[in-house]
């Protein structure tokens, strides 16, 4: 007996083309970019932690595996050594932190952000000191929707002359 494949044929293309479109329209949602706010809400974060004295909400905000990679000082390397570095800077007095977003973008659930910061530290006599630079963050985006730092890098502007 000879069936007509004709009918068969066409339901598995019809079935095929809906998941190739199903595929499509995820694939555009997951790369949709992220917004400024998004990007640079880590940060601002991150600053609230360090001026609540707060160095594991700090680096809460960086991947387990993330790198800092800080001036002048070794690659630190995981969240927890990532805990005692900021505990290390809020023991020697950073405070009053903040930052400012210059640039963002992102491609998926990875973007970046670059901005400038002020902190103030304490020198070894004492005296407060206001540190200005900048930095870039490399971000990923966790499974609940946060975007974390993977790869953190700064660097202190030149002090002016007196």
């Amino acid at each position: 007996m000879k069936t007509n494949s004709k009918p068969l044929q066409f339901s598995v293309i019809l079935v095929l083309l809906s998941f190739s479109m199903i595929s499509c329209t995820e694939k555009k949602a997951d790369s949709k970019q992220a917004t400024r706010e998004e990007l640079s809400q880590m940060n601002r974060d991150f600053a609230k932690a360090l001026n609540a004295k707060d160095a594991v909400a700090a680096a809460n905000l960086y991947t387990e595996d993330a790198t800092l990679l800080p001036p002048n000082e070794a690659i630190v390397s995981g969240r927890e050594n990532i805990v005692k570095y900021w505990q290390g800077a809020l023991d020697a007095g950073a405070s009053n932190v903040s930052v400012t977003t210059l640039a963002t973008g992102s491609n998926g659930d990875l973007g970046y952000e670059i901005g400038q910061f002020r902190m103030d530290v304490k020198s070894a006599d004492g005296k407060v000191i206001t540190e200005k630079g900048k930095y870039i963050e490399l971000l990923k985006r966790n499974k609940e929707g946060k975007w974390l730092s993977t790869n953190g890098i700064w660097n202190s502007d030149p002090v002016p002359a007196n």
